[in-house]
């Protein structure tokens, strides 16, 4: 049997572990089967070798085996990313997910508290008064009756906080960050993936593919954000019908004005919460409402809503409009602290 030095070796030679390589590996890490200082050394090494389909696969159903999953919604639909990508922005695909659950759409929201940003979509939420700490039966009940819920990922993968404070002690990003969107406890088939980095979209895709992804866009906004910019190009990969494709979107084509990076910047929970608010109760409008119009109707499009970005546009922004982005967000405040 191999061990995680013996990994460690082989990712420094430049090889690619398999897929059963790499669950061993994880399996290793995650039931603490080897030493914190070992754990760094691999997950620092792997990140820096650029990690493979078959790797992040392998971690993947190594997670998975040890996940309380829930059953009856894998219709539904996720935006969480990656994180990592040192932008500082308020949390986009946050509150994209709330406006497109607003359409209709079930929305499954999978997310955490910040490692390696400032703010995470848990902190956010949790500073709108959320309550994230929600059983399975109490997540069901938020699905089936408002169509949105909040799964906090350490209630669902508890076996990761045996990695937690290893993670903090890098400090920067590593497969975990690659691994998070692909975990949903509720295995979503359609989501859009924000990654931090352009280089590893078709790895993320392909690994999407293996997982059933029924409906997918793997996004890297301007090859530095971990969603659909306002400030460039997108980079997509889109999974669909078994198919992978490569697209790319400018944001002139829809008619929204181009924004600089200072004008999509976030800050701590509290701060990003006041944004949110702002832009749901139209006091915000401007950059900070177009990225988060052009995220919510590309989820739209995922999920068959609309024929494509730009109608969607129209139906997101008049969702904000109307009020119905807030009163959405107002009632998982309410069910889920009932």
């Amino acid at each position: 049997m191999k061990t995680l030095n013996d990994y460690i070796k082989s990712i420094k030679d430049g090889k690619d572990l398999s897929v059963n390589e790499s669950e061993d590996a994880f399996d290793q890490i995650l039931l603490q089967k080897a030493e914190d200082n070992e754990i760094v050394d691999f997950l620092t090494s792997l990140s820096k070798k650029c990690e493979s389909v078959d790797e992040i696969f392998g971690a993947v159903i190594s997670i998975k085996k040890k996940a309380n999953i829930i059953k009856g919604f894998s219709n539904s639909f996720d935006t969480c990313g990656t994180g990592g990508d040192g932008s500082k922005t308020f949390n986009i695909s946050t509150i994209s997910a709330i406006v497109a659950a607003s359409s209709g759409i079930c929305v499954a929201k999978h997310g955490n508290k910040a490692v390696s940003s400032l703010t995470g979509s848990a902190d956010v939420l949790s500073e709108l008064g959320i309550n994230i700490n929600l059983d399975k039966n109490k997540i069901i009940d938020c699905l089936n009756k408002i169509n949105l819920c909040f799964l906090f990922a350490p209630n669902f993968h508890p076996i990761l906080k045996n990695v937690a404070d290893i993670r903090k002690k890098i400090g920067k990003r590593t497969i975990f960050n690659i691994l998070g969107p692909l975990l949903s406890p509720v295995e979503c088939k359609k989501q859009i993936m924000g990654v931090y980095d352009a280089n590893i979209l078709l790895n993320v895709a392909e690994v999407l593919k293996k997982l059933g992804t029924e409906h997918a866009w793997v996004v890297s906004g301007n090859k530095e954000y971990d969603e659909l910019t306002t400030t460039g190009k997108n980079y997509i990969v889109e999974i669909k019908n078994n198919k992978i494709k490569e697209l790319k979107i400018d944001v002139s084509t829809f008619g929204i004005e181009k924004s600089n990076k200072e004008d999509l910047i976030g800050g701590d929970s509290k701060e990003n919460a006041k944004i949110i608010k702002g832009i749901l109760n139209g006091k915000i409008s401007g950059a900070k409402k177009d990225i988060v119009l052009l995220n919510a109707a590309s989820a739209l499009y995922i999920n068959g809503k609309t024929k494509d970005i730009k109608s969607g546009l129209e139906i997101v922004n008049e969702i904000i409009l109307s009020g119905k982005a807030l009163k959405k967000l107002n009632d998982l405040i309410e069910l889920s602290n009932s």
